[in-house]
């Protein structure tokens, strides 16, 4: 197993105290039948899932599916893009995706199909890094973090008063080499606009966070204070916070 597989199975195999990933366990366990994109090698899945339960992840790298046939076969694994999903319309009761969106091409696509096969009144969920933020950068960025944050608070506002039917999360180029978690970055997801777009879409929303609550301990001003308006629940910075984690219903009819 590659040492990338190898973290990824280290991190599946952890919930912890993540409230996003303690929800998400939660509705799976409550849930007949799961969809997992972007599965990986699919020790998230495995480990989200109740033993006696058994679940569907895809994922494009091919590698990564054999992988998770060998090591979970009561799941079924296929090799998918998540842009083109290889199952009928309302076949699932939860489809979630745990950090992968934020290296897809095109994550409207992706999000669009997820809705498809999920049946009517069951559920998305969404976790990612909250790159897109105005305070928070991928390790691919190509903006400067004070040109990042002017353009950011602008476009917060122009969006809650006037709403747009597009995601527009900015698209990064990815590094050749891997040597830092997420150096295959291809955009950068923020939970604000994410929230617009599926609103847009008809979704009720169940969660929404930013979760503060992982924000490490800050060590300048400007983060502390970011912080503190943060967990205080004021706009625009609510939503500014390290990870994306959205949990929304689709309508009960179509």
């Amino acid at each position: 197993m590659s040492e990338y597989y190898t973290i990824a199975r280290r991190a599946g195999k952890s919930i912890g105290t993540h409230p996003g990933l303690k929800y998400l366990a939660d509705r799976v366990r409550e849930s007949k039948k799961v969809l997992d994109v972007g599965c990986g090698e699919g020790s998230r899945l495995t480990t989200l899932l109740l033993p006696r339960q058994s679940g569907w992840g895809v994922d494009i790298n091919p590698k990564a599916i054999d992988l998770a046939k060998k090591q979970y076969p009561r799941h079924r694994f296929v090799v998918s893009r998540g842009e083109d999903l290889p199952f009928p319309k309302n076949y699932f009761d939860l489809v979630y995706t745990a950090f992968t969106l934020e290296h897809t091409v095109y994550p409207e696509k992706v999000i669009a199909e997820m809705l498809r096969v999920c049946r009517p009144g069951g559920e998305i969920i969404i976790l990612c890094p909250n790159y897109g933020a105005p305070n928070r950068r991928s390790p691919v960025s190509d903006e400067t973090p004070a040109k990042k944050i002017l353009k950011g608070i602008i476009d917060d506002f122009s969006r809650a008063f006037k709403p747009s039917e597009k995601l527009d999360w900015h698209h990064v180029r990815p590094r050749q080499s891997y040597n830092r978690i997420d150096d295959d970055t291809t955009v950068e997801p923020y939970v604000f606009s994410l929230l617009i777009y599926l609103k847009q879409q008809g979704l009720q929303i169940t969660n929404i966070s930013s979760l503060w609550q992982l924000e490490a301990k800050p060590e300048n001003l400007r983060k502390k204070l970011f912080l503190f308006l943060g967990r205080s629940n004021i706009f625009p910075f609510e939503f500014w916070g390290p990870q994306v984690f959205v949990s929304a219903l689709k309508p009960s009819h179509e």
